[in-house]
């Protein structure tokens, strides 16, 4: 890790202990090792951020949006976390390579199946893109959901910390192995990864996913990797 990295996750998660009650014994249940997708919620610029200075993990890379590149300090940032740019509309071939190339190489890949920032933490439907990327390289998934972090702003201008609460689930996989996965499979494999994150969330804040029974028939849990 460059001394620049080290500072800056330094930094950070000082403010965030400044800033934030954090019970971070939970992140203890994420895997030290990849291939792994780690699959998070996201309601915040601040949650992305958060997990990677936490996590401590030098194997450890996430999407990003690609809008972030535009200014040079954030974008500064996002090439020492080794992040990639993603369009949010839409996943090119060289994002896509990227993320495969990343799970060849037995790292953990961090990603937002939501594709954009969910501004009342209720989950919204995820994109079909994670189940293409763990059925083609059957890999290991982890769910992990941050909730708290709508309060940020508010109680930082009243001088308060935000509790922040962390869950993290089982890893789970698809149980289909091999041959083709047509469009409507995808979907309902998004779906039912969604429901893995919905899980660890109240009910009122499963958003599109409240309501449905948590029943899961086309991934399984695992033992722990």
């Amino acid at each position: 890790m460059k001394v620049s990295e080290r500072f800056v996750n330094t930094v950070l998660r000082g403010f965030f202990r400044v800033t934030c009650r954090i019970n971070l014994e939970e992140l203890k249940k994420v895997p030290q090792d990849g291939p792994l997708l780690l699959l998070a919620n996201h309601t915040s610029v601040l949650d992305g951020p958060m997990l990677y200075v936490f996590l401590r993990r030098s194997n450890l890379l996430a999407m990003a949006k690609k809008e972030l590149w535009d200014n040079k300090f954030l974008g500064w940032v996002m090439d020492l976390w080794r992040s990639i740019p993603v369009d949010r509309e839409n996943m090119g071939r060289e994002t896509m390579g990227a993320c495969l190339a990343a799970i060849d190489r037995r790292e953990i890949l961090a990603m937002a199946p939501e594709g954009t920032r969910s501004k009342d933490e209720r989950l919204q439907q995820g994109k079909a893109g994670i189940a293409f990327i763990a059925h083609k390289k059957d890999t290991p998934m982890v769910p992990v959901v941050i909730m708290g972090l709508s309060s940020f702003s508010k109680n930082l201008k009243r001088l308060r910390r935000t509790p922040i609460t962390i869950a993290v689930g089982k890893p789970f996989e698809i149980i289909q192995k091999g041959g083709r996965v047509d469009a409507a499979t995808r979907e309902a494999l998004s779906d039912e990864i969604m429901l893995r994150m919905a899980a660890l969330m109240p009910e009122e804040k499963r958003g599109y996913y409240q309501g449905r029974p948590l029943e899961f028939s086309l991934t399984r849990e695992i033992a722990q990797i």
